[in-house]
């Protein structure tokens, strides 16, 4: 748990930003709307002493309730004082909840009024509070959570909260405390990601004492507004404004995705995917329908990459037979080049395969897909949301430079999604400590439907099977390469599906938001892309040393190595998971195997597997031996060590080509003749093994180590 709090802190110290009226972005952008807030916000702030002071003597109101308009009082005016700190944290929780709930009433709307215009679209109401939600994958509890209901009559403040219906997360802390309640509420937030597919940004709230923040969330930053002082009267009613702009306030507004609804009626997902497909360019989106979502969002920041099963018809909803992915990659702004569209970067890659007649079964293929628009008239994009107000955080945070061309560190998601337990499949979970420059990173809401439709690697039923997939998979990443010339850059775990050809399993190599066209040199230039626990060393590091697809056949020694240590399959690795946590909670200072490949920094994690890779030896002792010894993953082993050696220690190649750390020898004027001992040559092996005659040396030794292995399994 210590080591998931210290990551948040270190995602906050990177992330947070400034913007004081944050909470603009939440005003209805009808200007009519915006009115009506102003004015009922006002009502509710000039009268909240008298609703306050009538509920607490109602006695048709329930004793808790009047209770908690009481410490709402105290809490207003400052009154509510404890020497201890967790204690008073506790009471802030019904004075908070007295306050949303004395808002909702006032704008609840009468019967005879629903659907007027001049009516909220919703109220927000309070869970009961100090619970852990259902949905969550850790042991931590909410302060409190605000659900969306159409009134306030059937509310009950007693309910347990539910990460799939939050629509706001209030974090409370006592005064002093604003940086720890930042690190809840990233953990919690990371939670609502996670259980909600239509979620596109979040709001939050903190609590400390009297002092109230406003926190969104985006792609790549959590932006917090001023203090807001509920002791004074500008303080709450700015507050009490937010939470009216929430209820009056669009949908999309709120975070949520209009493209994407849920039928709870027949409990499946409705689905508009953009209308651009590779024979035209219709506008008009088509629907699709889905059950549940295969790739979850369960991280933070990032690229919030969903996959879903789906089929454009309902009746057939259970026999899907198209992919649906759902993500925010970066791009740039107002650029009509389409070299760093993953759709466009499809397309060519089927055109140029099928023009030389080989056979795309195992290929994915797109079959239509785009922008994801909010209405007809505007895209989804980082601008949409955050509109009103970028040039006020444009304004506290200048520019520390221009941000590089096409600098994808797939956002470079930090330790806290992965701290919060998610194991597997996070798209990135490290500090990029050298991309911060630019304030708001671009990114844009794209959706593609896929075909075939594959099923992930955790499926699979035995490591035979993952070694044929992994096979097939570098198979396509070497064609698409040398005919298409397009470098993947993200092989992962989650990028990699198992598809069955007349009864045979075979892989499929799929999310290319991180490919890039190379020249006929192969020449890629150096810059941070893909998934921390898979990312190669001089990626990691981002060094200058150009990228290459032996990049790629590093990351997929970390694959084979991550799921021989955590297994295959959802239920070798949740029992993993378990054994380490009962290790931990008996061994404080216990570090599961890989540990750092996950928690850290680039810098580190990239240290860490340098560590584990120093040598035949190290590399066994740190990563090989701890391979599961179910039947399977001794081939499994054997296929790491083929591919450590045949990369990294090619014994073909002179020593000066080998290992990860640089190599010194003295410089010779001429044989016989040594210079000063002082004078030598570094050779950084990263550098030597890109030689083209090496290079194509270790392509093709690891090109018949998977075939080997492959024929073998």
């Amino acid at each position: 748990r210590s080591s998931r709090m210290d990551d948040a802190r270190k995602e906050r110290e990177y992330r947070r930003f400034y913007c004081d009226d944050i909470a603009r972005c939440a005003l209805p952008k009808n200007s009519t709307l915006r009115d009506l807030v102003d004015k009922r916000a006002t009502d509710i702030s000039s009268n909240l002493e008298a609703i306050l002071v009538k509920r607490s003597q109602d006695p048709e109101t329930p004793a808790l309730m009047r209770q908690a308009a009481n410490l709402c009082r105290k809490w207003l005016r400052g009154e509510l004082i404890s020497k201890n700190s967790s204690r008073y944290e506790k009471v802030i929780y019904p004075a908070h909840a007295a306050l949303i709930r004395c808002i909702a009433d006032h704008l609840d709307p009468e019967p005879a009024a629903a659907g007027s215009t001049d009516e909220a679209k919703r109220v927000l109401l309070p869970y009961a509070s100090d619970l852990k939600p259902t949905g969550s994958d850790e042991r931590i509890r909410i302060d409190g959570a605000l659900r969306s209901c159409a009134d306030a009559s059937s509310a009950d403040d007693e309910l347990r909260p539910e990460y799939s219906d939050i629509v706001l997360v209030a974090e409370a802390k006592w005064r002093g405390k604003q940086d720890e309640a930042y690190d809840q509420l990233i953990r919690y937030t990371r939670q609502v990601y996670a259980n909600q597919p239509n979620r596109r940004f979040a709001w939050g709230v903190t609590i400390c004492a009297t002092l109230v923040q406003v926190v969104l969330f985006e792609n790549d930053r959590m932006i917090s507004s001023k203090d807001m002082d509920v002791t004074t009267s500008a303080g709450i009613a700015a507050y009490i404004k937010f939470i009216v702009s929430l209820c009056f306030c669009e949908e999309h507004q709120l975070g949520y995705d209009p493209s994407m609804t849920w039928c709870s009626e027949n409990k499946y997902w409705i689905i508009k995917c953009p209308g651009r497909t590779p024979d035209n360019d219709d506008k008009q989106p088509a629907t699709y329908y889905a059950r549940d979502l295969v790739f979850v969002a369960d991280h933070l920041f990032g690229r919030h990459t969903r996959g879903f099963y789906a089929s454009d018809d309902p009746e057939l909803v259970d026999q899907p037979d198209t992919f649906i992915k759902d993500a925010w990659p970066h791009a740039e702004r107002g650029s009509e080049d389409t070299s760093r569209n993953e759709l466009a970067i499809l397309q060519d890659i089927v055109k140029q395969l099928e023009k030389r007649g080989i056979d795309t079964t195992d290929y994915v293929r797109p079959v239509r897909g785009g922008t994801v628009r909010l209405d007809d008239n505007h895209d989804d994009d980082t601008d949409i949301v955050l509109d009103p107000v970028v040039g006020d955080i444009e304004a506290a945070h200048p520019r520390m430079g221009t941000i590089a061309e096409n600098d994808e560190t797939n956002a470079s998601t930090l330790p806290a999604e992965l701290a919060a337990g998610c194991g597997k499949d996070d798209e990135a979970c490290a500090i990029d400590d050298s991309s911060r420059v630019e304030v708001i990173p671009y990114c844009v809401h794209r959706r593609l439907a896929l075909k075939p439709i594959g099923k992930p690697l955790y499926a699979l039923s035995s490591p035979y099977e993952l070694i044929i997939v992994l096979a097939d998979a570098m198979t396509a990443h070497s064609k698409i390469l040398n005919l298409c010339g397009y470098l993947h850059r993200d092989i992962s775990t989650n990028n990699i599906l198992a598809i069955e050809v007349d009864g045979r399993v075979r892989g499929v190599l799929i999310d290319f938001d991180c490919a890039i066209k190379v020249g006929s040199q192969r020449r890629v230039r150096a810059e941070r892309t893909g998934t921390p626990s898979f990312m190669s060393i001089n990626n990691l590091r981002n060094s200058s040393v150009e990228r290459s697809e032996l990049d790629d056949w590093e990351s997929l020694l970390y694959v084979v190595c991550w799921l021989g240590v955590h297994g295959i399959s959802e239920e070798e690795q949740s029992k993993y998971q378990a054994d380490i946590e009962r290790k931990c909670r008996t061994d404080k200072d216990f570090k599961p195997p890989l540990y750092k490949w996950e928690y850290g920094t680039f810098e580190e994690v990239a240290d860490s597997k340098a560590r584990c890779l120093k040598d035949e030896v190290t590399f066994t002792s740190s990563v090989l031996n701890h391979f599961k010894a179910e039947p399977g993953y001794d081939m499994l082993r054997e296929l790491a060590h083929e591919l450590c050696q045949w990369l990294l220690f090619n014994m073909e190649l002179d020593r000066t080509y080998r290992g990860v750390v640089n190599t010194t020898k003295p410089h010779y004027r001429r044989p016989g003749t040594r210079v000063n001992t002082n004078t030598i040559i570094v050779e950084d092996p990263f550098v030597k093994r890109l030689e083209k005659d090496a290079r194509d040396q270790i392509n093709a030794d690891l090109a018949e180590v998977m075939n080997l292995y492959k024929r073998a399994a």
